[in-house]
């Protein structure tokens, strides 16, 4: 069971590893300096976990979180190759931390040890327009390089509900998508230089340059490896001069089944908008499903974009609804952001109204969502369980789900909700989809790795032996 993080005493270490743990940190005093270390019990407890909320983990499965026996802030890329060192030779975990807004526990503490805490490197070491790339740290906050670019005309691209509180390390290691995917590509596209330190204390860095051919790209091992093959400490991103006209629109259908065809209509006639969101949520009580559909970029294009895109979607059902919906819509894109941040400590739990809730975020071929959602409400209503929510986001091919249970009365209520989870992530494997498509593995779907990959799985653990002997880059993350 769940077991929320508990104090570094004799129960996780032993008295000679306590010993040692009390020794490391003395010397890891004299790399970050003692005023960048702590043991506070109230800070490390917020440091032991990330979103990952207990009623979103199986019940049958043991994840033990534990508190960290200290964090370290470093300031320079030489302090966090000085730790890691340090780490490596003592044989002692490091969990590397950003914003703490990952939703699949990639952050949590599962073997106690050192997290390295990077939002101290969290500057924009170069904006280089003619170039148009930014070269920063990767403890910057997403919002504060936002604002910073704005400042020049230029946007980031990835825009993720997280915003205000993901780091560019962060999305990086879940190579996580946003709002705005559809126009500009996921994170890990848009990164052109990674710098990162590894296990033996390396510095891995790539050429700045758009495009190579001289081997195997190595960014591809640490964009979506959630820390365990090494710790991203700058990268170097492609920016984008700030959209001329923005047109964001909202679209109601009588069901699902027609806003997807008419979505598939779409992108046959090549149109890719920047902002793709459609679903039928059940609470906001609308008969139908909703598509809010964006385009920006130069006034021709994106004039031409809304004309044609508007076109096939009302020969194909749609109607228009009140401009203020999707004016609201995209203006409170990053408030659940928002809201983590003022309830940070709640996070752990199901929610106040007793309903345990979580969601599925697959990608299936775009003539297999209809199939699996199909498919899928039989296996929710066998389960008990309340569907919310389906949805696409961002193209045809990324389907989503959410949902909830009531627990009032019913004992296994989080065990209902989690084996429904699993057989829907199951069944998106069988139908040739990925279980996942932008918030990474973590521990809560480190279990499916090996459906997921098969033999890959096993070349992925040697490359993890390989780098990384001792096993102390971000222990029991996507089952490596």
């Amino acid at each position: 069971m769940w077991r929320f993080p508990r104090i570094i005493d004799r129960a996780i270490f032993s008295e000679p590893q306590a010993k040692t743990m009390k020794t490391v940190i003395e010397r890891l005093a004299s790399i970050a300096s003692a005023q960048w270390i702590t043991t506070d019990p109230a800070v490390l407890d917020t440091l032991s976990w990330d979103a990952l909320s207990e009623g979103r983990v199986h019940p049958l499965r043991s994840i033990d979180t534990n508190r960290p026996a200290c964090a370290v802030f470093p300031g320079s890329v030489d302090e966090v190759r000085r730790i890691v060192l340090l780490a490596n030779e003592q044989k002692i975990p490091i969990i590397p931390y950003g914003g703490g807004s990952g939703l699949m526990g990639a952050a949590l503490s599962v073997k106690p040890g050192i997290v390295v805490d990077l939002r101290r490197m969290n500057q924009p070491l170069e904006i280089d327009i003619a170039a148009r790339s930014a070269r920063v740290q990767a403890g910057i906050v997403l919002e504060a390089l936002e604002q910073r670019l704005n400042e020049q005309n230029f946007i980031l691209g990835h825009d993720p509900w997280t915003l205000p509180v993901a780091t560019v390390g962060g999305a990086i290691s879940t190579n996580s998508v946003g709002y705005r995917a559809g126009g500009y590509g996921s994170m890990g596209e848009q990164v052109l230089v990674l710098e990162a330190v590894m296990a033996n204390g390396e510095i891995l860095r790539k050429r700045a340059v758009p495009r190579s051919s001289t081997g195997p790209d190595l960014r591809l091992l640490l964009i979506g490896g959630e820390g365990c093959f090494g710790i991203v400490t700058e990268a170097t991103l492609t920016i984008f001069p700030k959209p001329e006209k923005r047109v964001v629109r909202a679209l109601l259908f009588e069901s699902f089944e027609s806003g997807f065809d008419a979505i598939q209509k779409l992108f046959a006639a090549c149109l890719r908008p920047a902002l793709l969101d459609f679903g039928d949520d059940d609470e906001k009580n609308t008969q139908g499903a909703v598509l809010y559909i964006g385009f920006e970029g130069a006034v021709e294009i994106v004039t031409a974009q809304d004309r044609l895109a508007t076109d096939i979607l009302l020969r194909n059902g749609g109607k228009h609804l009140p401009t203020v919906e999707a004016e609201t819509f995209w203006d409170n894109r990053h408030a659940i952001a928002r809201r983590f941040l003022a309830n940070r400590s709640q996070r752990r739990k199901r929610g106040s109204d007793g309903i345990y809730r979580d969601w599925i975020h697959v990608a299936l071929p775009a003539s297999k969502v209809l199939a699996f959602r199909r498919a899928a409400m039989v296996i929710i209503e066998q389960h008990g369980v309340d569907l919310h929510e389906s949805g696409l986001w961002i193209q045809p091919e990324l389907f989503s789900m959410r949902l909830g249970i009531d627990d009032h009365g019913k004992k296994q209520a989080q065990l209902a909700l989690q084996q429904t989870v699993d057989d829907l992530l199951g069944l998106a494997q069988d139908m040739g989809g990925s279980m996942e498509y932008t918030h990474g593995v973590g521990v809560k779907l480190a279990p499916f790795m090996s459906k997921e990959h098969g033999y890959g799985l096993e070349v992925m653990r040697s490359i993890k032996k390989t780098l990384d002997p001792n096993n102390i880059m971000n222990p029991a993350k996507m089952s490596l």
